[in-house]
């Protein structure tokens, strides 16, 4: 069996992150014992945003978690488009759901808030999906939906 070339530049955390300095995101010093906080070339997260409570925390944490002058974060979820946005979820698992999408003008102003430049946010792709017709009605009731997903990207300056 060929053996796989291991991976050493790739470093997944699930982790709920409130402090880019978190000590689960730590490395070792070769030199001295201390450890020293993990920076990050690329932040990336779907469908995640409209789960969280704060937005402006999440994004000041990413954005402390980056290398100064090439960190980048890249995120994508759906477009609050209204109303007709909160059928993304059925009603049976809106638990957990804190906002039905994200707004496009809010996130630009998040990033550039959180201090991220070079920031853009644009249509990324349209996803077909299947949503109740009546709140509740539950599965095999439903019908076709298009969301709008958008990608929100911006550099740590």
């Amino acid at each position: 069996l060929a053996q796989r070339p291991s991976i050493t530049n790739v470093f997944p955390v699930c982790a709920m992150l409130e402090d880019p300095d978190d000590a689960r995101i730590q490395v070792s010093r070769t030199t001295t014992p201390a450890a020293l906080p993990m920076r990050f070339d690329l932040v990336l997260s779907h469908l995640v945003l409209h789960h969280i409570p704060s937005l402006p925390a999440v994004l000041a944490t990413m954005h402390g978690t980056l290398k100064r002058g090439t960190g980048w974060v890249a995120l994508t979820d759906f477009e609050d488009f209204g109303p007709e946005a909160r059928k993304f979820h059925p009603e049976s698992k809106m638990a957990g759901v804190e906002r039905h999408g994200i707004a496009r003008a809010e996130m630009e102003r998040l990033l550039a808030d959180a201090g991220f430049v070079d920031s853009q946010v644009r249509e990324a792709f349209k996803m077909d999906k299947e949503v109740e017709r009546v709140p509740g009605g539950g599965k095999g009731e439903g019908v076709m939906m298009e969301f709008p997903f958008l990608i929100c990207m911006g550099r740590r300056p």
